[in-house]
Parts: C-alpha cells; sequence; structure tokens
C-alpha cells in the first residue's frame, strides 16, 4: 500500500526520559491504530508525525515532506487529546474561522452533518458539554478535508451515541482513501474501525499487524470453568497458566497451552464444569504484549480479583 507518513529509527528524548527508542514505522491509507499502555510513547508519536514535535535522532516524513513544513500541515488534520477551542466563539464560527486557513476545505454543512453537529451549531464552545467540545474537535480537524488525519483518545470520555457518531465519521474518511492514525485504550474502538494495529510498549513497537495477526501471534487461550463455592486459589498453583482470576463461582485461566492445562486440571481432580476454551481477544493479547510496562492497557475490573501472578 502506499505510505503516506514514515518514521525511520526515530528517538525521542525528554531530559532523561526515552520516549521514543529507534522507532521505524511506516502509515498507509486506511485507519491505524496505535495501542499501548501509558507512557508507552503514543502520543510523542502522533506529535512528532503530526509536526508539533521534533525528534531527537531519526527521520519523520509525512506526504512526501517534513511535518513542520506549512504545505504539509495544510493537508493534515489533527485532534489531540486535550484541544483547547475559542470560548467566546461559536461552533459555527469556529469551523468557518478554520476552514478559512485551508485551501480546499470542506463546506461548514458537510462537517455538521457528518458529526450531527446542528443541534448546538450557535453555541459558544465554553458552554458545550464534554462529549461536544469532542465532537467539535474532530469536526476542526475534518474541515480543511484532510488526507492524513490524527487522533489522540478521540473518543475518550464519550457517551455511547457520541462514540458511535464519531467512529462513522472516522470510518467515512477512511472509506474515501484517506489515512487515519489513532490511539485509543478501547479495544471495541480498535476492532471496530482499524484494519491494522499497531503495539507500542517501553518506546519501542513491540506488534505490528491486521487485528487476527496480533491475537495469533500472542498465542493466549482461556479456559473459562465453573468452581464450586469456597475452592482455595491455591487449587490452580500447578496449574499451568500466565494468570488466573475469578468472577463469583467461575474461574478464568489464561494460558499459551490450553491442553496442558485441560489436562493439568483433570489430573489434579480440580472440581470444574461447563468448561469453554477460546483463544483471547485483542484486550488479552495487548496485556500479555504489554506486561511489565507501565499500566495494563485493560485493568483487571475490581469485582475481577486476581488469584496468582504467573504461577506455573
Amino acid at each position: 500500500m502506499e505510505v503516506i507518513a514514515r518514521l525511520e529509527h526515530v528517538t525521542k528524548t525528554y531530559g532523561k526520559v526515552v520516549a521514543l527508542d529507534a522507532v521505524s514505522l511506516t502509515v498507509s491509507r486506511g485507519v491505524t491504530a496505535v495501542l499501548g499502555p501509558n507512557g508507552a510513547g503514543k502520543s510523542t508519536m502522533i506529535e512528532l508525525l503530526s509536526g508539533l514535535r521534533r525528534p531527537t535522532g531519526g527521520r519523520v516524513e509525512v506526504l512526501g515532506g517534513d511535518p513542520g513544513d506549512l504545505a504539509v500541515k495544510a493537508r493534515i488534520g489533527i485532534t489531540p487529546q486535550r484541544t483547547a477551542l475559542p470560548w467566546r466563539l461559536t461552533v459555527a464560527e469556529t469551523l468557518d474561522l478554520l476552514a478559512a486557513h485551508y485551501p480546499k476545505p470542506l463546506t461548514r454543512d458537510e462537517v455538521v452533518q457528518r458529526l450531527d453537529l446542528g443541534e448546538f451549531l450557535h453555541k459558544r464552545n465554553g458552554t458545550l458539554s464534554g462529549g461536544q467540545r469532542r465532537r467539535v474537535a474532530l469536526g476542526a480537524a475534518l474541515i480543511g478535508n484532510p488526507e492524513l488525519l490524527f487522533l489522540d483518545e478521540p473518543t475518550s470520555g464519550l457517551d455511547a451515541d457520541s462514540r458511535d457518531r464519531l467512529w462513522a465519521a472516522i470510518a467515512e474518511v477512511s472509506a474515501g482513501g484517506r489515512g487515519v492514525l489513532l490511539t485509543t485504550h478501547d479495544m471495541a474502538e480498535a476492532e471496530h474501525l482499524a484494519g491494522r494495529i499497531v503495539v507500542i510498549a517501553g518506546g519501542k513497537v513491540a506488534r505490528d499487524g491486521s487485528l487476527d495477526d496480533v491475537i495469533v501471534e500472542v498465542g493466549l487461550h482461556l479456559v473459562d470453568i465453573e468452581v464450586p463455592d469456597g475452592t482455595s486459589p491455591l487449587t490452580f498453583t500447578t496449574i499451568p497458566a500466565e494468570r488466573v482470576e475469578q468472577l463469583g463461582n467461575r474461574t478464568r485461566i489464561y494460558t499459551a497451552d490450553p491442553d496442558a492445562t485441560v489436562r493439568a486440571l483433570v489430573l489434579d481432580r480440580v472440581p470444574f464444569r461447563g468448561i469453554r476454551v477460546e483463544r483471547v481477544g485483542l484486550e488479552e493479547a495487548i496485556r500479555a504484549i504489554t506486561a511489565g510496562d507501565g499500566d495494563s492497557v485493560i485493568p483487571v475490573s475490581p469485582a475481577v480479583p486476581q488469584l496468582a501472578e504467573r504461577v506455573s
């Protein structure tokens, strides 16, 4: 596929902190989701590609040029995690102001229709809810009719309806042959939108491929069983597993060798029934890839206490 942006051996440091460590990556048309724990370097990557920061080392190229050049900036759009909209301007005034800075912008009506902004089009930005501001922020990124769109946590904090509107707008941009690079902690968002998954851990690219490629490469399975009330956590300490969790009377065993795990359950005479074995989804795959690198992408719910850490 056509490469429209690239990082070549890019390093970015902040004092003694290494945010990105000799990262090489290409971006093509379609939707690419960048996943990883907090502090992995995802936002730094977007800031470098959008020209907001310069690399400490290596080379960044976007649409055939330097992302800091005005000619390149006129062809990209960005929605950072925190967008400062002019509070005294209305949504309509904001979109019109931004459109005036681009050679071939979308019309205000096109953006309003895509994101369903009509209900608050003439309200001041300072009076909008958080979800409404996120929708306007995406409208601000779309108004210039960008060839490449950078979205940093685009639906964070949104309700389901607002999230679905943004998902539809992002999918429409991608379907039009444009490129979209987004970061997210929402695995459902990555699964719904992205044709390609890039996992960042410790400032490096840990995985890069399709959704199925990433999950299959991790090779982790879930063995889900029902156990009697009062079954001791020590029951599972001899079972081959990466992690064991319990929810009520169901025990979830995450393992790289489900056959060996099931055999051990039987041979150890663990009381169980209702067994279910399946390959893990993206959430667990990412957690396995980034284990030990900052916060987990999807934290364990307080309702699902962890029984054993990497028992084997």
